[in-house]
């Protein structure tokens, strides 16, 4: 019995350890879940997306920029180009305070998930050329933060949500080379 209370103490003091070394919240931990989905990386550009000497700075990783040294209002910058392979997933959801998501010119592939309509800080969505297919999230069209969309060259399906062109901030504004069936429809 006194083995497993000290068992149970010693591991108590471990985990309250372990939440204290790290100043990683939601959404550094969302950041990470991003990089898994990232099944190549030939330039290493995500390489120092991990632990180093016992901390975890989301704010430090390439590509990751950070407003007052943390991980809320950041901007996934500096990830096109890259020849990243993978597909995005609900975890962008987690992302509440992003400002950016700049991915232009890789190999991300499948859906756009709905969680990313959660995203009412965003301003910059930029997905252009990459493999990204079927529809786009309709709940979307509600992001009045929104200043670029950039969606082009891509297989998006159907249309998008109508609201999306009655956004006023938004001044970019790409969807050609898609099989959307309003993209003749630009926002004024």
């Amino acid at each position: 019995m006194m083995v497993v209370m000290l068992l149970m103490l010693v591991l108590s003091l471990f985990e309250q350890n372990m939440s204290f070394s790290s100043p990683l919240n939601s959404e550094g931990l969302a950041l990470l879940r991003f990089k898994q989905r990232v099944v190549s990386d030939p330039f290493g550009a995500l390489s120092n997306w991990k632990e180093i000497d016992g901390e975890i700075d989301p704010c430090s990783w390439f590509g990751v920029e950070c407003s007052d040294e943390k991980v809320s209002y950041a901007s996934c910058r500096n990830l096109k180009d890259l020849c990243l392979v993978g597909n995005l997933g609900p975890e962008f959801g987690k992302l509440e305070n992003l400002k950016s998501i700049i991915l232009r010119n890789n190999s991300f592939s499948g859906s756009i998930p709905q969680e990313i309509g959660e995203l009412k800080e965003l301003e910059v969505l930029d997905l252009g050329f990459n493999n990204f297919s079927g529809p786009f999230p309709s709940d979307f069209g509600n992001n009045l933060s929104l200043t670029t969309l950039l969606l082009d060259n891509n297989e998006f399906l159907g249309n998008l949500a109508p609201e999306i062109y009655d956004v006023k901030m938004l001044s970019e504004f790409q969807v050609d080379e898609n099989r959307l069936t309003d993209a003749a429809t630009i926002p004024s």
